[in-house]
């Protein structure tokens, strides 16, 4: 009697098979959902000494190599069945074709069944896990109908998603391509693409409300509702513009017959006037702007003809008053002043100073003084017809600074 019982409690002590079974599962389950690496190691024998048997290294070596071939199977396996899309079926003739790498095809020939040559739907199957075979964990849902299809397009447009951005990128969606989900969300098709290629994960989520394995289809909802605002804005401005200028004239076919308030009729004449005369006044002025514009463009380029073919000896010119002799075409005295109250006191082109005696100074008939020298290695690598100031840029004749200095204190 007690061999027995001792029996029965060992028996009653043991694991469930199926216990085992479902933990086990549930591991290879979750392992697979959080793309987890549980792959063991084998651990290599140690070598046998001389004094050891050698029926049991024997053993230990075909042992280890057994091991070897049983996890290599076991990563090729979770390397298969790590990719979620392995197979999808054919919405025509419910064919299941291979997954196959775009770069093994030519084109998009992978899209297309092998069987009728239907356009891929990219409605893909899901490879089930042990645990989800089992019933421990829910399945992935069915393909949706048609009818389920049009109950998610109206929860979306009611919901408002149209009229609101992509929840990723946050643009509109205006007339790109969009898709909406199983959860009823809508995301443009390459937000969502780009979303699924960065997820670390062998399931696929949605971004807003987290639902495993969705499903997904191609919308024109966004699409219509872009064009229909769009339409609707441009027929309201065209007919803003053209129910605002008949207004203005059936007021003044109203007020020229003598009807209204003599007060509103007067004052809108008196606008109606000013408008004209607004107008009137700006066309005018344009037109005295171009001309003169034109005028000034002629001048300048007759100056800047006469200076290129002047000669480089400057011409002088003589003051009555004081006999002193001034170089010709400029008022030197009033650009002497004009550099003199800018009180520069270094080169603009190497960036030393003058002196206090401004010996071996140029002054511009733009009013700017450089170093005689730095001027003429300027001058020297000059690419155009005509010597242009570095500060400036317009056109100059040169004097030396002692020189004009000499001529203004005669003046005075």
């Amino acid at each position: 009697m007690m061999s027995r019982a001792k029996r029965r409690s060992e028996v009653s002590a043991k694991p469930d098979k199926s216990t085992i079974i479902n933990a086990a599962a549930l591991q290879d389950h979750l392992a697979r959902s959080l793309t987890l690496d549980l792959r063991l190691r084998p651990r290599r024998p140690r070598k046998a000494t001389v004094g050891c048997c050698t029926h049991a290294t024997i053993s230990q070596e075909a042992h280890y190599h057994h091991w070897v071939l049983q996890i290599q199977s076991r990563e090729n396996m979770s390397a298969s069945n790590s990719e979620y899309r392995c197979v999808w079926v054919c919405e025509t003739c419910t064919f299941e074709n291979n997954e196959r790498p775009r770069s093994s095809t030519c084109g998009r020939d992978s899209d297309r069944c092998s069987a009728c040559g239907t356009q891929r739907n990219e409605q893909l199957q899901h490879r089930l896990t042990l645990a989800q075979k089992r019933g421990l964990v829910k399945r992935p849902p069915p393909k949706l109908t048609r009818d389920e299809w049009e109950d998610c397009e109206q929860q979306a447009e009611a919901r408002g998603d149209t009229q609101h951005p992509c929840s990723i990128c946050r643009e509109s969606f205006g007339v790109k391509e969009q898709v909406i989900l199983s959860c009823s969300h809508m995301f443009h098709l390459a937000c969502i693409t780009s979303f699924e290629r960065f997820l670390r994960t062998n399931q696929r989520v949605c971004p807003l409300c987290r639902k495993q394995n969705y499903q997904k289809r191609n919308t024109t909802m966004a699409s219509a509702f872009h064009r229909d605002y769009s339409a609707k804005r441009i027929q309201a401005v065209l007919r803003g513009f053209l129910a605002r200028r008949q207004a203005a004239g059936l007021w003044q076919k109203f007020y020229s017959s003598g009807k209204g308030d003599p007060i509103r009729r007067r004052r809108f004449f008196a606008n109606r006037v000013g408008k004209t005369t607004d107008r009137l006044v700006t066309a005018m002025s344009k037109r005295d702007d171009s001309i003169d514009a034109l005028l000034a463009e002629f001048d300048k380029s007759l100056s800047m003809s006469r200076r290129v073919f002047q000669d480089n000896a400057p011409e002088t010119e003589t003051d009555p008053a004081t006999g002193a002799s001034f170089p010709g075409g400029d008022d030197w005295l009033a650009i002497f002043n004009k550099a003199k109250a800018r009180n520069e006191s270094e080169c603009a082109i190497c960036i030393n100073s003058f002196g206090s005696s401004m010996a071996g100074v140029s002054l511009l008939s733009c009013s700017h003084a450089f170093h005689s020298q730095c001027l003429s290695a300027f001058e020297d690598f000059n690419i155009y017809e005509v010597s242009l100031c570095p500060v400036c840029r317009a056109s100059y004749r040169s004097q030396t600074w002692l020189h004009v200095a000499q001529i203004a204190s005669q003046t005075r």
